[in-house]
């Protein structure tokens, strides 16, 4: 009988230590930002990420500079960027932490106040250990924020989401009573379907300046 349990005891260890497809997961997030709702697939391995947002596809492969973009019925268009930190942002924000926030999608937050010089700008609920497995994320929204970003205007109202994620996934940000960007589900052993993650087999080339017309993420 001991003989039996120490099998399954070293049974149990190989299945611990052995690769698990669990590895191979992405992670799956939904959101509404400004209102609209998002879909995104993040695969921070292959550097990809899946924007969904109503029946348009935008999938970023960061490791080749392209955004893909997709409607159905429509042929498949492509569009070279790459994500450039700190282009054309600007000044930046002060941002203060206040202390724990709530648990919002499943995650503990930590409760942070930005500032436009002494103004108070926006609050966020943010979720720093996030950070490593989503950073692909963020560098897509910012992209195409910057896409459809207007000159000018006020500070306080156009607040880049690289700098509510700069501390943290944003699980909430905004003001709290009108938030800007709301997380409402988180999945990190998201399974891809297949091909759900791989360029088209053909794609037409448009410049960056159309991309806006296909997928519009204002800052918030």
């Amino acid at each position: 009988m001991r003989l039996r349990w120490m099998a399954l005891l070293l049974v149990a260890l190989a299945s611990a230590v052995a690769p698990s497809a669990t590895l191979e997961a992405a992670v799956l997030i939904e959101a509404k930002k400004a209102g609209q709702a998002l879909r995104l697939v993040v695969d921070r391995t292959e550097q990809r990420v899946l924007i969904s947002a109503g029946d348009t596809r935008a999938l970023f492969d960061f490791a080749a500079g392209l955004i893909y973009l997709q409607r159905p019925g429509d042929p498949a268009s492509r569009v070279h960027a790459r994500f450039r930190p700190g282009h054309d942002e600007p000044p930046p924000y002060r941002v203060e932490r206040f202390g724990p926030g709530p648990i919002l999608a499943g995650n503990a937050s930590a409760y942070y106040v930005l500032f436009d010089q002494d103004r108070v700008c926006a609050e966020a609920m943010l979720s720093g250990w996030m950070s490593p497995f989503v950073d692909p994320a963020v560098r897509a929204i910012a992209i195409l924020e910057r896409a459809s970003r207007r000159a000018g205007g006020d500070a306080c109202a156009a607040i880049p989401f690289t700098t509510y994620a700069a501390a943290g996934w944003p699980l909430l940000a905004g003001k709290i009573d009108r938030p800007s960007f709301v997380t409402t589900r988180i999945e990190f052993d998201y399974r891809p379907t297949s091909g759900e993650l791989a360029p088209p087999a053909s794609s037409r080339a448009l410049p960056i300046e159309d991309l806006s017309a296909w997928i519009a993420l204002p800052p918030s």
